[in-house]
């Protein structure tokens, strides 16, 4: 329950915000205020994935093992008392993870949003928007680093914690841009207004982690840095690093880059749908994503077929959520208020495409991170190679298809690399049944996903 509502509360300032700024500003403005959603969504999923690597750390320690490096073959008889010793240390590499990874966001955020938001600027004519940029960068890069404290909280399997705090601070986020919007500001200050109650929700779960760390015996804090233990993780970490950027800088730099060639209120529509589907994404990705903690632990305890069912009706709830709210954004986007009538609109057959790519990529994602657990990562291959095929593709398509190449080469890309590696290792792995594991958690929702969409365009 609380990591739902976490996730409507990050989707408030999407689909709830986006109304009034069209209302409010000029396209070229609002298609800026889209950009500035586009980069906090891909420091979003960034942390998302990066953070990974040390949330299974925390749980191998607490499920008994002896190191974090391999977990592909695990001994049953291994002991399960917590590894505290192990423990420590772990949180020690991940003090100096995340400050590589903050200051990796911060160069990523910054040549991005720079490249793409310049034309649009220099158009408006409004230089406050440089200073709105930057407080979204910085506060990007510190979200960045304060995945210091997620990791740590959802590798105890303190979720709920986390995610109520997490959810009252993103409302606050929300209720303080909104209401600097309604008062006159810009979006300067509504920038600033929406950062600032992101910022103290990082210093918050830094005081939750302390607090835990003083009642956990045997935890020590350690400052130098563990190589042996950031030997064991390393791999994990830049590969899940690399990967995420390769795939994310290739699919949402997409967008930026129509940012750079595109008319303005076509450029905020189309940002506006990427900003839905990322959200929507990780809502449906909820019944998933909270059992990874477990899935590792059971990894290190050698426990295969309680991983098989969980993983099996966590995956079915995903596709099933996901193919619900694909289908529910296609009715609400023409009847909007704010958007109906306005010059930002969104065609409902670029909204299906994104929402069918969305789809896809969710099945390949659940399955590399369902073999992820063994701490193997194949990121860096699945999100290189398939971001170089659509990189290759859209190239191709632009011109014919204009802004709908994106979503289309998105799914070819994702078919023939993405989609493969992320199943064959998985099913590999932990003996899954091809046909009869999709039979039974992905077949229904995307049929019934397909069918809903083609009976709402015609």
């Amino acid at each position: 329950m609380s990591t739902w509502a976490t996730y409507v509360a990050k989707s408030l300032p999407v689909f709830a915000l986006p109304p009034f700024i069209v209302a409010t500003f000029s396209p070229g403005e609002a298609a800026v205020w889209f950009i500035f959603i586009t980069l906090q969504g891909m420091q979003l999923l960034i942390a998302s994935s990066t953070d990974q690597p040390m949330v299974r750390g925390y749980a191998y320690a607490l499920g008994g093992a002896t190191q974090v490096q391999d977990m592909r073959i695990a001994d049953p008889s291994t002991h399960r008392s917590p590894n505290v010793e192990l423990f420590s240390r772990v949180w020690g590499v991940s003090v100096f993870a995340h400050l590589v990874i903050g200051i990796a966001t911060l160069v990523l955020l910054s040549a991005m949003g720079i490249w793409s938001a310049a034309p649009l600027i220099a158009d408006t004519g409004t230089g406050e928007l440089w200073v709105a940029l930057a407080a979204f960068i910085l506060g990007g890069a510190i979200r960045a680093y304060g995945g210091l404290h997620v990791s740590y909280l959802m590798g105890i399997d303190r979720i709920p914690l986390l995610r109520w705090w997490e959810t009252c601070f993103w409302l606050l986020a929300f209720v303080a841009a909104l209401s600097v919007l309604l008062l006159g500001g810009g979006l300067l200050e509504i920038a600033i207004g929406y950062q600032i109650p992101l910022c103290l929700n990082i210093v918050w779960n830094a005081w939750l982690c302390r607090r835990d760390q003083n009642n956990r015996a045997g935890f020590v804090s350690r400052i130098r840095v563990d190589r042996e233990v950031l030997a064991q993780l390393w791999p994990s970490i830049w590969r899940t690093g690399l990967g995420t950027t390769l795939f994310i800088g290739a699919t949402q730099g997409a967008g930026l880059y129509y940012a750079t060639v595109g008319e303005a209120q076509d450029v905020a529509a189309f940002l506006f749908a990427m900003s839905i589907i990322r959200p929507l994404g990780q809502f449906a990705q909820v019944p998933f994503m909270t059992k990874l903690p477990r899935l590792a632990r059971l990894q290190a305890e050698g426990e295969r077929g309680a991983q098989r069912k969980i993983a099996e009706r966590s995956m079915m709830l995903s596709y099933a959520l996901h193919a619900f709210m694909v289908i529910g954004v296609a009715l609400a986007l023409p009847i909007v208020p704010g958007l109906r009538g306005s010059e930002v609109q969104v065609p409902i057959l670029l909204w299906l495409l994104i929402g069918i790519a969305g789809y896809i990529e969710r099945m390949g994602s659940m399955h590399l991170q369902l073999y992820a657990t063994t701490n193997h990562v194949l990121l860096h291959w699945a999100n290189g190679l398939a971001a170089a095929v659509f990189l290759g593709l859209a190239a191709v398509l632009l011109p014919t298809l204009e802004v709908y190449a994106f979503p289309v080469g998105h799914m070819i890309a994702l078919v023939m690399i993405y989609c493969p590696i992320g199943m064959i290792n998985s099913y590999r792995s932990f003996r899954l049944n091809f046909p009869i594991f999709e039979m039974r958690t992905s077949l229904a929702p995307v049929t019934v996903l397909l069918l809903s969409l083609m009976a709402i365009k015609k």
